[in-house]
């Protein structure tokens, strides 16, 4: 009899140990789930800029609130159109510069990142990955963005009318827009970067599997099904 329960008690320690080791296993380690991070990111980053590439064929309208139409539509009546259309393809030169830029200063902005606890970011909200990246990086995208944006449109005459449409724009609108043209436009750039980022980063969180990388999979499946667990 006690034989049985001796052996019983091993038996239970040994599958005890096992389940242990298993588990162990499975759990990615630290290196594994910043990589998975990044690795989002990227292909957040590739999918939003692919995106924002689209909206430039659109034209400038892609960037601006349709309220602000009327008044720059005025301003074509008053005998400005000329310049406006100079402006137009001046700014969309810079936004197709500026895709390729963001591009690779968001790349590198990636590869730098030290993430302090990147288990919060894989159990996060749904674009909690791409918010780390906007904190770290919107005011310098930003900034590059409009200082290219400035030096191309101080070639026309644009900057003159642009605080007309502004004021005329804000008497009527809740959310107010500033003097500078290429501060407005890179604002709204960047903007709908990191939203695109935002919405790419969601769709990959539903599905892991699909971005086809094995270390993602292997980190969200198991945050996700160990998630409140502890």
């Amino acid at each position: 009899m006690k034989k049985l329960i001796v052996l019983a008690v091993i038996g239970m320690i040994g599958f005890s140990s096992c389940s242990s080791i298993k588990n162990l296993a499975l759990e990615p380690s630290k290196l594994e789930t910043i990589t998975a991070v990044k690795e989002v990111l990227n292909s957040s980053a590739f999918r939003a800029i692919a995106t924002l590439r689209k909206l430039n064929k659109n034209g400038v309208d892609g960037f601006l609130p349709k309220e602000l139409q009327p008044v720059l539509g005025s301003l074509k009546k008053l005998g400005m159109g000329a310049e406006m259309e100079k402006a137009e393809k001046k700014i969309l030169q810079v936004s197709k510069l500026m895709a390729v830029e963001s591009e690779g200063i968001i790349e590198d902005a990636i590869k730098e990142l030290k993430f302090k606890d990147a288990v919060a970011i894989v159990v996060g909200g749904e674009s909690a990955a791409t918010g780390v990246l906007k904190q770290k990086m919107y005011a310098t995208v930003k900034k590059r963005y409009s200082s290219k944006l400035d030096k191309e449109l101080q070639k026309t005459e644009v900057t003159q009318y642009w605080p007309i449409a502004a004021n005329a724009y804000n008497l009527f609108a809740k959310k107010k827009v500033g003097d500078s043209l290429s501060d407005f436009m890179s604002e709204r750039a960047v903007d709908a970067l990191f939203i695109g980022m935002g919405k790419e980063e969601s769709k990959i969180r539903q599905n892991p599997k699909k971005l086809g990388k094995q270390v993602v999979t292997k980190v969200f499946d198991y945050y996700q099904k160990n998630k409140g667990k502890g």
